[in-house]
């Protein structure tokens, strides 16, 4: 007999773009797995972030707030312990809480000039030196299979599990062939079994296969994939010809003449920002070596989320089982000539795929491009789960709306927020249809595209006085959302 509430199985991945899916229109990649998820359910073609960054996102992901509200606006904030975060709602409802592989909600380094509190630390290199295991429940999680980290830099449970001399094989000068030279980018040696992105699927697989409890169940599954390093491991590391590789990044010749000039301080490597470390000065030959390795990644993620497919179809859970697909950011790829991720609201980088199967088949197939932020992936979960929303929520859920209705029109912009101390900036960003502005906080330049006419965002209108009109009116647009978006905690508990 199926429960009452659904089981619900995430999985997420890190620093990939919709565009690197099959379902989202790219031919040159495969992903049999994920395009099953989009032909079985429902796809999003418009969903944003509320910062393209990790920390911040998935800190949205976990609380339903704006990065302003919920205190991480950058890398390297830990997010606050008294934050009602969603497994913690739903391990005190009931579900059973389980995450295997990244989570990040705490900084990956101990460097700072004030030292992290012990719980600030259970996320960091120095931690796992000399642990093997963290308390739970870790934000709400009773099953924790921890792995921070990326390429040969994976450390948590998995660093555990295993030897360093294999571990050692994902290092650059252990590649298969020698590099390149193409940035972060090789063919890593090690053996797909000890890849972190295989064991996290297998500790899935096993509590799947173990599962026995009447409560229903809620598993964060996070590959820490295709963030950089580019370095797969055979046979995905040549599984595309980087010659045969499609690139054509949304770019043109002195584009960055009309940008702010941190952009060009950030290309040629003279300005740090989070996201990106060096300059982003990259030849085409390297790019679609890159962009090949990116895809031998998300074609690797794509195998073991089939592999974890095909357990929760044996077990006899796919029934009652939601099954959700997203990341938590993009990565510029050659747009507009960077590379990662950083202070630059582009699309590229702020739309993100999402995907949602619902049991029994329930809107199989459809395509939605209503626009959704991730602010609203929190309440929208707490909505399946029959749980009433916290105090200090700023998302809303689109089940009714968009996942068992047809509502075009859910949002008529998404807001977006960007703080970084090493910019020594603020941005706040909207985007509707028709327009994107960001704006800075320390400096008189902006960003303004006519998405209409220019939807790769090439043209900046900024300065252009046919647009002054335009561009006030947005303005007043994006103050109320940033008002909107700052924390309505603590409540009032007086009249004085």
């Amino acid at each position: 007999m199926p429960r009452s509430r659904p089981n619900i199985l995430c999985f997420i991945t890190d620093q990939q773009r919709a565009d690197h899916l099959g379902c989202y229109g790219n031919s040159d990649i495969q992903t049999p797995n994920i395009d099953r998820l989009a032909q079985d359910g429902i796809t999003f073609t418009e969903f944003y972030v509320t910062n393209p960054l990790c920390m911040p996102s998935r800190a949205t992901l976990f609380t339903g707030q704006y990065p302003q509200a919920h205190g991480v606006r950058e890398n390297g904030i830990a997010l606050p312990q008294l934050e009602t975060v969603l497994p913690e709602m739903l391990r005190q409802s009931g579900y059973t809480t389980a995450s295997f592989g990244k989570v990040h909600l705490n900084p990956y380094g101990i460097d700072l000039i004030t030292p992290l509190s012990p719980t600030e630390s259970y996320e960091s290199f120095q931690y796992w030196e000399d642990h093997n295991d963290l308390p739970r429940p870790y934000f709400g999680f009773e099953h924790v299979y921890l792995t921070c980290g990326h390429g040969p830099y994976a450390f948590g449970h998995y660093s555990w599990e295993i030897p360093a001399e294999r571990r050692a094989l994902q290092q650059i000068e252990n590649a298969l062939t020698k590099p390149s030279g193409a940035k972060e980018s090789w063919k890593s040696a090690l053996d797909e079994k000890d890849h972190y992105n295989t064991r996290i699927a297998d500790h899935t697989i096993e509590f799947l296969e173990n599962y026995e409890s009447e409560q229903p169940f809620f598993i964060w599954c996070s590959f820490p994939d295709p963030h950089h390093p580019y370095s797969p491991p055979m046979p995905y590391s040549d599984m595309y010809n980087p010659q045969q590789i499609t690139f054509s990044p949304a770019r043109r010749d002195g584009e960055l003449d009309d940008l702010p000039e941190y952009f060009r301080a950030v290309y040629k490597g003279e300005q740090r920002v989070g996201g990106l470390e060096g300059g982003a000065q990259i030849s085409d030959d390297h790019y679609r070596e890159i962009l090949a390795h990116t895809y031998g990644m998300i074609s690797m993620v794509d195998h073991n989320v089939g592999r974890i497919m095909k357990t929760l179809e044996i077990q006899g859970l796919l029934d009652n089982t939601i099954v959700i697909f997203l990341s938590d950011h993009g990565d510029l790829m050659g747009d507009h000539w960077l590379i990662n991720k950083g202070p630059f609201l582009f699309r590229g980088l702020t739309r993100i795929p999402m995907i949602w199967r619902l049991p029994e088949g329930n809107s199989a197939g459809k395509r939605t491009q209503a626009m959704v932020s991730a602010v609203d992936f929190y309440p929208t979960i707490l909505d399946f789960a029959g749980l009433p929303l916290p105090p200090g929520v700023q998302g809303r859920s689109f089940k009714s709306d968009i996942l068992l209705g047809d509502e075009p029109e859910f949002r008529e912009r998404v807001y977006i927020e960007y703080d970084s101390t090493y910019l020594g900036e603020r941005l706040r960003h909207i985007r509707s249809p028709e327009w994107a502005l960001t704006y800075h906080a320390n400096r008189k330049d902006g960003l303004l595209y006519n998405l209409q006419d220019d939807p790769q965002e090439l043209y900046n209108l900024w300065n252009d006085d046919a647009y002054q009109s335009i561009k006030s009116h947005l303005l007043e647009d994006l103050l109320n959302q940033n008002i909107q978006a700052a924390s309505y905690l603590p409540a009032r508990k007086a009249h004085a």
